[in-house]
């Protein structure tokens, strides 16, 4: 039986983020040997100029290939993700392609629900409503989309996946004081409300430690983490290796962004048995099961964060459980095969 050849588009498998790593997983999984795959990428890191250079190179290389497939897979988000995909979705309509749009990103309400207006959001309402397929990371998206979207039926929910590691939990050790948070340095990310936590929480125990895997898109905050140099060490951008060190170290992780789609440090903490704290936005009531696989805190909360993290740091019994729990929750839900072999089947479904 003949592959199903599938052009699949989004960041470039380089670029330092969530959907980057969501495709190369999928990579990982084998998506490549089960389906014809070429993936473009339509964006990548650095200044606007390169990125738009990268956009057009796009473009034209998707027009020199379109024809030979038989499905267009685009990964796009909010904002300037979306008007650059619009782009190739007008492009694969035109050629007559089955269309699979693949929405990430957590701030959909701002923009969709309040930025795009007049002929821009009718625009997109139109786009959205000529895919084949459309999917969602939770129920919650789902929910939103099927006011956009005519025909629930075409709005799928896949769930991001990893790469579940086989751990021995008994050898983990919950009584260290180490935390450990992976993302962009910036204000959306909670940095400055984790920054205050730690800041507070050393002054109770002087040994704990924040270690941040990720870049400063922000610059400004450089200077109150090295002011905090005896609590608070910044990684840089990590590796595989280098996230499974700290993983190992650190008993505790934590993501207090402000918005979130489905990221995958918190599905990688959980599946590193972390207690894992992380703010109620997005899917991520419906990825942690406050109090039993991980803490939920409020947003822009720094006193909410302080205190959740004190729990888990001073009840280290507690601390174990909630990781146990959350490893338990991570093999059952977020195991990247099954993410594929439902891509896989959406493939199958639209083709028939």
């Amino acid at each position: 039986m003949a592959k199903i050849k599938v052009l699949m588009l989004g960041p470039a498998r380089t670029v330092k983020g969530g959907v980057s790593s969501v495709v190369n997983n999928l990579y990982n999984a084998g998506i490549d040997r089960e389906v014809e795959l070429k993936y473009i990428g339509t964006m990548v890191d650095g200044s606007k100029l390169r990125k738009l250079l990268q956009a057009a190179k796009a473009y034209f290389q998707v027009l020199s290939c379109i024809d030979r497939y038989d499905i267009v897979h685009i990964h796009v988000s909010a904002d300037a993700s979306y008007f650059r995909k619009s782009f190739f979705m007008k492009i694969a309509l035109r050629h007559h392609k089955k269309l699979v749009l693949h929405q990430h990103g957590g701030d959909i309400d701002r923009f969709y629900g309040h930025d795009l207006t007049g002929s821009a959001h009718d625009k997109m309402v139109s786009l959205f409503n000529r895919c084949d397929a459309f999917i969602v990371l939770a129920p919650n998206f789902k929910e939103f989309f099927k006011h956009i979207i005519v025909g629930e039926k075409k709005i799928s929910v896949i769930g991001n996946g990893i790469s579940i590691p086989d751990l021995d939990l008994d050898h983990k050790d919950y009584s260290k004081r180490n935390i450990l948070f992976l993302g962009r340095i910036c204000k959306d990310k909670g940095i400055s409300e984790l920054l205050n936590a730690i800041e507070r929480l050393s002054k109770e125990y002087p040994d704990v430690h924040l270690y941040i895997g990720g870049f400063y898109e922000d610059e400004s905050f450089r200077s109150r983490i090295e002011s905090l140099s005896e609590n608070v060490t910044a990684c840089g951008w990590i590796d595989t290796r280098s996230k499974e060190e700290l993983f190992a170290k650190c008993p505790i992780f934590v993501l207090p962004s402000y918005y979130e789609g489905m990221p995958l440090s918190v599905a990688e903490g959980m599946a590193h048995g972390c207690a894992t704290i992380a703010s109620k936005v997005g899917s991520l009531d419906q990825m942690i099961d406050d109090g039993r696989t991980g803490l939920l805190v409020r947003p822009k909360d720094s006193d909410d964060l302080y205190n959740a993290l004190k729990k888990v740091i001073e009840d280290t019994d507690y601390q174990k459980a909630l990781g146990r729990a959350a490893y338990s929750f991570a093999k059952d839900n977020y195991d990247i095969t099954k993410m594929k072999d439902n891509i896989i089947e959406i493939y199958k479904d639209i083709l028939r």
